[in-house]
């Protein structure tokens, strides 16, 4: 008998963080490539802010997993699933049926849900970790919103 437990990865504090930090840099890639593509300036420029702190957003989690990893043991953290969110972030960016800006609003949707599920898990192992990780989903939903609102204004 297959249980729900049994579909759910075990990782370590700097094995999550590094899942979360690819994460982020495909966002970072989306955004530079769109922004690369897109001849409309104003948009161009949103898609470059946005690539710009998603870079910033990266360096604070490889500082952290950096300054933190060393307080870590290597218990693992488990009861976190995260197989389904990574494969609908990875679905989006692949979808080219998908407008730019509303790509854009369904990712920053889905790495908010990742930031969410994995905060709670991490905040046994590192609270400043897990604070971290709910900051930046809270900011990938003012991003998301953010970008609805600039999609409708055009």
């Amino acid at each position: 008998m297959v249980t729900s437990l049994s579909r759910t990865n075990r990782y370590t504090f700097s094995s999550l963080m590094s899942l979360l930090i690819q994460t982020e840099a495909r966002m970072k890639e989306f955004y530079e490539r769109i922004g690369k593509e897109i001849s409309e300036e104003e948009t161009r420029i949103c898609f470059a802010q946005l690539a710009k702190h998603s870079s910033g957003r990266i360096d604070l989690m490889q500082r952290t997993r950096v300054e933190r990893v060393m307080e870590m043991t290597l218990e693992p953290i488990t009861d976190l699933d995260l197989t389904d969110l990574i494969t609908r972030f990875n679905d989006i960016i692949q979808d080219r049926n998908i407008r730019p800006l509303e790509k854009a609003a369904r990712l920053e949707k889905t790495i908010s849900e990742v930031y969410t599920q994995t905060s709670p898990k991490i905040m046994q192992t590192s609270p400043d970790a897990g604070e971290l990780l709910l900051e930046l989903s809270h900011e990938s939903l003012e991003r998301k919103n953010q970008l609805e609102k600039y999609g409708r204004l055009l």
